[in-house]
């Protein structure tokens, strides 16, 4: 009898086992699935998609868990852009992860907890380019899971493309390495944080700030605002530039316009003309149209050695042309000559020491050439209190200084102010002048010519004005000698009247009196 029992007694145990195995797949089975199920969310989801965005949306191969909570996957998400089909896809995503908490389904709007987004692409049509809605978003009658919020977004290595309105032209590309947006409510913009590349120059942006909510009919209206910091950027990408610039600053408004208020900071600024490396800052006020990268300068002020520049203007492109073109109108109230010539050319000592006062409009295209040789400005410009640094032309300004004011052998006249004014161009590297004015103490100077950045040249001609007259220029016997011939050179006003040449390089001018002009 007792062996019967334990018999009995290990036939119940299984039958209790194979109870609770059988109640567990019954469980399971409950919590799984069905494909025919899976096929009937599809298109209810698919459905709520496209009235939730207004959108012909796309959607493949969803599958749902519900172990340990509610969980669904698809592959091939696609969002088009509106319109004739002239623009690829807004939004395309290769798989997509959604999660959620089985209550949090239940509520209007439906709540999604996270979303991971794996290869997701965005195409940013052109402003006035997104065409109108299409015959899926008239739905009259809305879904219950229609209006969802999604609390969170993980979305790393995106790719966002702003189009161009000229599809021979480029799109803008910028690779999003991470990219989260958190929830803030229906109808309420996202807060993001993101870390993306920049493309031209290349470096890396971390920028934090609130995104939406999306405007489908028009997503360069969608508002943006936020706070960036660019680092690392290397502007070598810039033929005829050098230097890494960092940035800090903070933006606002929609992608088409968005206003920027920022500061850079680049330690080893360089042109390629051979100059000094300099410490540039800038403090900016600019406006960009985030759809085309044109950006608008309301100003730009610029400080580096010890002078300050201001500029307004834009940095845009234009049709039929690849890349942007820069347009500046510049304004230096007071800057130090050596510091501008430091900049353009290597020399130690500088050849002028003194201040610079100019207005110009600059204009640099696009193209490979260098800075230097692309760049065109044209302005006037004042230099005042300058000195030269080479001795030979400073002893040449002296000796002139003091011949102009009747003092040939005054030896306590033995450093002179010169002063310099007129219109410039400058071009391909050379600089071209027009009503130039050069003045030291007792000598007036009215010339046009031109200098060479690179090859030092200088070619001008012009009219040298003296308050003396010729025979005060010279002391002891040449002083008689010349006493007849002060009335020849009295002209035009002046005590003496020289018509002159200057030839040569930098450091070895040649002066030539024009004797044709005074006989």
């Amino acid at each position: 009898m007792p062996k019967a029992a334990g018999h009995g007694s290990h036939i119940s145990l299984w039958i209790i086992l194979a109870l609770v195995v059988a109640g567990g797949v019954a469980f399971v089975s409950l919590l799984t699935v069905p494909a025919p199920v899976e096929r009937w969310l599809q298109a209810r989801i698919l459905l709520a998609l496209r009235q939730h965005y207004r959108s012909d949306v796309q959607l493949q191969n969803l599958h749902v868990t519900l172990i340990p909570s509610f969980r669904a996957t698809a592959d091939n998400l696609v969002m088009p852009n509106r319109g004739d089909g002239q623009f690829p896809p807004l939004i395309t995503v290769k798989h997509v992860t959604v999660r959620a908490a089985f209550f949090e389904l239940l509520r209007k709007p439906v709540h999604l907890s996270w979303v991971k987004l794996d290869g997701l692409e965005i195409h940013v049509p052109p402003k006035g380019e997104a065409g109108t809605a299409s015959a899926a978003t008239t739905a009259e009658h809305r879904t219950h899971l229609a209006d969802f919020v999604i609390d969170k977004v993980d979305a790393d290595n995106t790719q966002l493309y702003i189009l161009r309105k000229d599809p021979n032209r480029d799109p803008l590309e910028f690779q999003l390495r991470r990219l989260t947006l958190r929830s803030a409510g229906v109808g309420r913009p996202m807060t993001f944080k993101a870390q993306l590349t920049n493309p031209t120059p290349p470096g890396l942006i971390d920028t934090t700030g609130h995104f939406g909510p999306w405007d489908f009919d028009q997503p360069s209206d969608t508002r943006v605002d936020g706070h960036y910091i660019f680092q690392h950027a290397d502007l070598s990408v810039f033929k005829g530039i050098s230097g890494i610039l960092s940035s800090v600053g903070d933006y606002r408004g929609v992608l088409h316009n968005i206003v920027v208020d920022g500061a850079t900071d680049t330690p080893d600024f360089k042109l390629d003309s051979g100059g000094q490396s300099v410490h540039l800052t800038t403090k900016f006020h600019a406006i960009v149209d985030g759809t085309n990268g044109d950006t608008y300068l309301q100003p730009v002020k610029a400080h580096f050695l010890d002078s300050d520049i201001v500029t307004n203007g834009e940095v845009a492109g234009h049709p039929g042309q690849k890349g942007k073109t820069i347009f500046l109108d510049v304004d230096i109230h007071q800057a130090r000559v050596q510091d501008v010539l430091a900049l353009a050319a290597r020399s130690d000592p500088p050849v002028l020491t003194g201040w610079l006062a100019l207005k110009a409009k600059l204009d640099l295209p696009p193209g490979d050439d260098t800075v230097l040789h692309k760049i065109l400005l044209d302005g006037k410009f004042k230099v005042s209190n300058a000195r030269f640094t080479s001795e030979k032309i400073k002893q040449t300004m002296v000796g002139l200084s003091r011949r102009g004011q009747g003092k040939p052998g005054d030896e306590s006249i033995v450093d002179v102010p010169a002063e310099f004014a007129g219109d410039f161009h400058l071009q391909k590297g050379d600089i071209s002048f027009s009503q130039f004015q050069f003045q030291v103490p007792g000598v007036v100077a009215q010339m046009n010519g031109s200098y060479g950045l690179h090859s030092e040249r200088v070619d001008f001609v012009g009219d040298v004005k003296l308050d003396a007259r010729v025979s005060q220029t010279m002391s002891g016997a040449k002083h008689w000698l010349l006493v007849p011939f002060d009335p020849l050179f009295m002209k035009h006003g002046a005590g003496t009247y020289l018509p002159v040449a200057i030839a040569g390089t930098r450091e070895h001018p040649e002066v030539k009196l024009r004797l044709d002009k005074i006989f």
